[in-house]
């Protein structure tokens, strides 16, 4: 795990950008090919997402002074999504969601027996725009995440580190990330479905904001700063209903492991 995490961390992040907006280059002529055949849909649906997250720092891997804890993280939402020559989509979704990242650490005259317990809980929206292929009742998707945090909880056994500080100064406002993930439609008929599958997002940019940087976030010890970078992890489950057809619905339909 530890060695994937640091693979991540010396990724070289600028040439992923301009990947990515190449990739949005390739969305914006597929999408133009698509509207020129004609053979278009879209698609409206809520889902939702329950899973976990890890604030990644490389200060926290390396001394092993303080150690992860995993919490729940979720969201909640609603996609709307265009379909153009079959098996190609573009989505738009909208989410709320909530994480939290827990440590564990022994402070300095710390005399409890168990370790102290250092927890921020983070909530915000996040607008993602999705690539995604769907192929014999499975998909995958993957496309950029843009987050902004509305919300920053903070609570620590071993002391208070950021007085005067609030802990929303702690961490920017928002935060720009990449995210894939893949599933299957597992029952519906022909224009409703249920999706279920997995989603894996990446927060390419620094968590830690000026006033963080400078208390060590999420530290709090008189280091250099490393960035921090949020990793997540959800099961998903996504409900569709197809409207707006250019033509056929047999044109373009998306198979489904069970059909109605």
């Amino acid at each position: 795990m530890c060695q994937i995490i640091g693979y991540f961390a010396n990724f070289d992040f600028s040439k992923m950008l301009k990947r990515m907006k190449r990739l949005i280059l390739i969305m914006v002529a597929m999408l133009s090919v698509g509207m020129l055949r004609g053979q278009t849909w879209f698609d409206a649906g809520l889902k939702g997402g329950i899973g976990t997250s890890m604030m990644y720092n490389k200060q926290i891997f390396d001394n092993q002074e303080i150690v992860h804890k995993f919490k729940p993280a979720y969201a909640f939402g609603a996609k709307l999504g265009f379909n153009f020559i079959q098996e190609h989509q573009i989505t738009f979704d909208v989410m709320m969601s909530q994480f939290s990242q827990a440590f564990t650490y022994r402070p300095e005259s710390w005399s409890a027996t168990t370790d102290a317990v250092r927890e921020f809980t983070i909530s915000g929206m996040d607008l993602l725009l999705m690539y995604r292929t769907n192929r014999n009742g499975t998909y995958f998707e993957i496309g950029p995440q843009w987050s902004s945090y509305s919300s920053v909880k903070y609570t620590d056994e071993g002391g208070d580190f950021i007085s005067p500080a609030a802990p929303a100064d702690m961490v920017n406002s928002s935060n720009f990330g990449i995210t894939a993930g893949f599933g299957g439609y597992i029952l519906g008929t022909d224009n409703f479905g249920i999706a279920t599958g997995l989603r894996f997002n990446y927060m390419i940019t620094d968590m830690a904001s000026a006033s963080g940087k400078d208390k060590n976030f999420p530290v709090f010890t008189m280091r250099d700063s490393n960035p921090t970078h949020n990793l997540s992890v959800m099961f998903v489950l996504e409900i569709n209903y197809d409207f707006g057809y250019l033509v056929s619905p047999s044109c373009g339909t998306r198979g489904k492991l069970f059909v109605f």
